[in-house]
Formats: C-alpha cells, structure tokens, sequence
C-alpha cells in the first residue's frame, strides 16, 4: 500500500541547502555530518553552470555543459524529488532511458563504455551519447537540483582554490558517495526489498556482461531480475525510501556509519574486464583487485580526512608576497558574454601562461572591494601577517582572509624570493 505523503512542501529537505555561495541537496543537513555546515566554503565562483566556463574558453556545448554524464543518484534523493515540486517529472525521465535501479539512477555497462570513450575522445561536454536525463534541453536546468547526488554537487569546473580546492572537494565527494550507497541500501533493507537476492543476480549477470546494457540503459529482462517483486512498483519503492529518509532525518548520518554496505565484486570485476581494448587506458588497474570481503571505508573515517584538506584552503603561509608578473588587472568593459554577465564586477583579474605572454590562461571577474586588496600587494607587496589582518581594506570586504587565501592558491600572489 502506498503512503500519502505528509511532508510539508516547505520542508528544508526538499530545497538546496546554501553553504557559502552554493548550494546543495537539502538531504544534506541531515545526511552529513553537522559540523560541515559551520565550515567556511570555497565560493567557486567563476564555475557558473548558466555561463559556463569551459563553453566560454573551451569547446563544451552551452546547452550540455558538463551534464554529459550519468550521475548515480540514490532511492532517497529521487523519492525525495518525487514529494517536491517537480512531482514525477525526475523519475519519468530516468525510468524512460532505463537506468533506474532499486538502489536509484544507475548506468548500465553500456553507458560507462560510452563515458570512457567520450574521455578518450576528448569529447565530453560535447557528445550526446551519456546525456543526462536529469537535464532539461528546454532550459538548460537540471530537474533534480536539489536532489542531486555528490557528485554534481561538488563538481566545479574551475576551482577558485586550485589543487588545494580539488583536494577538498574530492574528500567531501568521497564522503558524500559512501554515504548515499549506505543509505540507499538501508533504505531498501528497511522497506523489506530483497537486498541479498539484488546482489546475487548482479554475480549471476556478470557471466552475460556484454548482453545486459541497451542503447540507453538497462536491458529489459535484467531490469525484470533486478526489481524481482517490485518490478511495476518502481515509484512506489523510491517514494518510500524518500520517506524514511525523511522520517529517520535526525539519524541518517549515524545510520550511515553502521550500515554495512553490499555489492558484487564478481560484477564489477567483470565490467571492468569487459572495456574495449581501447578505452583500456581510461581504467585503473588497480580495480581489477576489488575484494568481496573488503570493508567500506566509514563515512565518519573519511569526513576526518575532509577536515585536513579543508585546513589547507584557509593556510596563510608566513612570508612577503607581491602580485604575480603573469597577473595583471583590468576593467571589465563588458565586450563579451562572460564579461557582460559579470557587469557588477568593474575589474577582471588576467593570469597569463608565463610572464610577458598575450596568451590567457584564466580570468576572474572582481568587485571594488577585491580590487582594493589587490593593490595593497602591488609594487612592494604585502608580509602576511597580523597586521595584514587588521588592515582596514581587508576589513571592508568582510571575506579579506579568505579572499587572500583564494589568489594564493591560484598564484595570483607569489611569494616575493620565488617571483
């Protein structure tokens, strides 16, 4: 029998949650842990999906942007999405490319093949052959913002912080993804699905690895032994998982961390063996050892190694440091559309491939307040210490800290000895 939600549609769970300057799924301030929501975040603010970067200076397509790509978005988020605003509109999409699985949106080995080859190709952000369904063309937007799983969430194209940005979003990645696996599949032992029997067909499928995948998903029969007695019943199962989450909100990310995740090595083993000769080199080797027995790393394991790549974004080393020779900075003029869509910036910051080159290798837009900074570190340049702290230019802009952090990662102040 099918519960009627009673989820109040302004529940926090069913919109983003803002961190910082972006946002992610409101699942979040229940699924992670509470102490991610007092860290300051990176802004990432030139990773703007509606002016995309990469279609700005490289090929990506405008409409596709990164959305080339087949996100593994688990039963809660999509049950979620279900009770939200956007209805059914998610999962129609989803369960007309055949990629819904009980444990949620899911590529088949077919799609994953498609994948690598769009990276040997060099062809992601261009080709249309792994889209997702969670895009809609009509406008560019994603029908799953607010549900969607870790990776889109902490995907930014550029990262204002560079390496030290990568690092920590990688690590919060990491945690997200071993989060969602263990609550997708407490969510399906919970509602009394067969989770043994799922993984013992994914063993038993492995043997018929290149007949299971369809043009777009899934192959009818293997959606048929997959679902087993929920086959028919598929929106039922998501929205139930979308409400225990909801209902369990207070104790998600404990669950999280006693929940023994499942899965059939002999399956991925043999989806990995079974990639085109040559897509070979998109493969790590090291994938091929997967271990039945092995144990999931603990959500709360990987959250500690979160916090030390966090503890490297904010690090102010000591030292003098000027503006770098292959920065400098200009007035936005507004002469194209990436500098039109930024026109409450009044300065953008140009970082050449070396210094006394014309060639670009980025450019960030700025506000007064930025540009202000800036200027304390030309010509003679600034010693990073407390009374840079205190200065009152750093105090005008509120964020001065972390926006000095910001342009040294990305080498837009340099260490005087090494300039």
């Amino acid at each position: 029998m099918v519960r009627i939600s009673v989820l109040d549609p302004n529940d926090p769970i069913l919109h983003p949650l803002r961190l910082g300057a972006n946002q992610f799924p409101g699942a979040w301030a229940y699924t992670m842990p509470r102490e991610l929501r007092g860290l300051k975040m990176p802004d990432e603010r030139r990773a703007t999906c509606m002016n995309c970067p990469k279609a700005c200076y490289e090929d990506y397509r405008p409409d596709y942007r990164c959305c080339t790509y087949h996100p593994r978005i688990p039963n809660y988020l999509i049950g979620l999405s279900m009770l939200g605003a956007g209805g059914d509109t998610a999962i129609d999409a989803v369960m007309a490319r055949g990629l819904l699985l009980p444990e949620g949106m899911h590529h088949a080995p077919g799609q994953w093949y498609d994948y690598l080859d769009d990276l040997e190709n060099e062809s992601f952000g261009q080709s249309t052959k792994v889209l997702c369904p969670m895009l809609d063309e009509s406008n560019g937007y994603c029908r799953a913002h607010a549900f969607r799983n870790s990776v889109c969430s902490t995907f930014f194209c550029i990262k204002d912080h560079g390496t030290p940005g990568d690092d920590f979003w990688g690590q919060i990645q990491t945690l997200g993804t071993q989060v969602e696996m263990s609550l997708s599949q407490w969510a399906l032992r919970a509602v009394g699905f067969d989770l043994d029997t799922y993984f013992k067909t994914f063993t038993r499928l492995a043997a018929e690895i290149k007949d299971v995948s369809s043009v777009t998903g899934w192959k009818s029969y293997v959606l048929d032994q997959l679902w087993g007695s929920w086959k028919g019943r598929e929106k039922e199962l998501m929205r139930e998982c979308g409400l225990l989450a909801s209902e369990n909100r207070d104790d998600l990310w404990e669950i999280a961390n006693s929940f023994e995740i499942k899965e059939s090595a002999k399956f991925n083993i043999a989806m990995i063996t079974a990639v085109p000769d040559h897509l070979k080199g998109q493969v790590d080797p090291e994938d091929l050892e997967e271990d039945e027995d092995a144990e999931a790393a603990k959500p709360k394991d990987i959250w500690k190694s979160c916090i030390k790549a966090y503890e490297k974004l904010w690090d102010l080393p000591q030292g003098h440091y000027i503006m770098s020779g292959r920065a400098d900075i200009v007035p936005n003029h507004g002469i194209d559309k990436e500098s039109l869509y930024h026109e409450d910036k009044p300065y953008s910051i140009r970082v050449y491939t070396r210094k006394g080159s014309k060639t670009l290798d980025w450019r960030m837009f700025i506000n007064q307040a930025e540009f202000e900074v800036l200027q304390l570190f030309v010509g003679d340049g600034r010693n990073l210490d407390w009374t840079l702290l205190m200065h009152p230019t750093l105090k005008a802009l509120g964020r001065g800290k972390e926006f000095v952090a910001e342009m040294l990662k990305q080498k837009v102040l340099v260490r005087e000895s090494l300039h």
